[in-house]
C-alpha cells in the first residue's frame, strides 16, 4: 500500500512529541502489545508492534487523550481509517470500548 507524504510539524506540535511517545508507550504496555478490539497480536507489517489509533481525530487536546486512543493491530487501523476493505466498528463504538478499559487502567475521564 502506497502511503502519502507527511505534512510538516508544527512547533507547538513538536513540543508534544516527547509526551505522546511516553504516553503510548505506556498504553502498549498496559495492553500487553495486543490489539484493545480484538485482542489479536501485531504482525511485522507494524514491526509486530501495536498502532495507536486516534478514534476522534488528533486535533488539539485529542492528540494526547487517552479517552481518544486505542491501539489495533496494522489490519484494524487501515480498516478503520479506510484505507482498506473490511467492515468498520465506528467512532461511537470504539469511544465507548477505549472508555472502559482506560477507566480499568486507572485514567480518569475529562468530561
Amino acid at each position: 500500500m502506497k502511503r502519502g507524504r507527511l505534512n510538516p510539524i508544527s512547533e507547538k506540535r513538536r513540543t508534544l512529541i516527547p509526551e505522546y511517545n511516553k504516553l503510548i508507550h505506556r498504553l502498549r504496555i498496559m495492553c500487553g502489545n495486543q490489539s484493545e478490539l480484538s485482542g489479536k497480536n501485531p504482525n511485522w507489517e507494524s514491526g509486530y508492534l501495536v498502532d495507536p489509533h486516534h478514534i476522534d481525530g488528533r486535533r488539539g487536546k485529542l492528540f494526547l487523550d487517552p479517552f481518544n486512543i486505542i491501539m489495533l493491530i496494522r489490519t484494524e487501523h487501515d480498516i478503520e481509517e479506510g484505507k482498506i476493505k473490511g467492515k468498520k466498528v465506528g467512532k461511537e463504538k470504539l469511544i465507548a470500548i477505549v472508555k472502559k478499559i482506560r477507566i480499568r487502567q486507572g485514567f480518569t475521564p475529562n468530561d
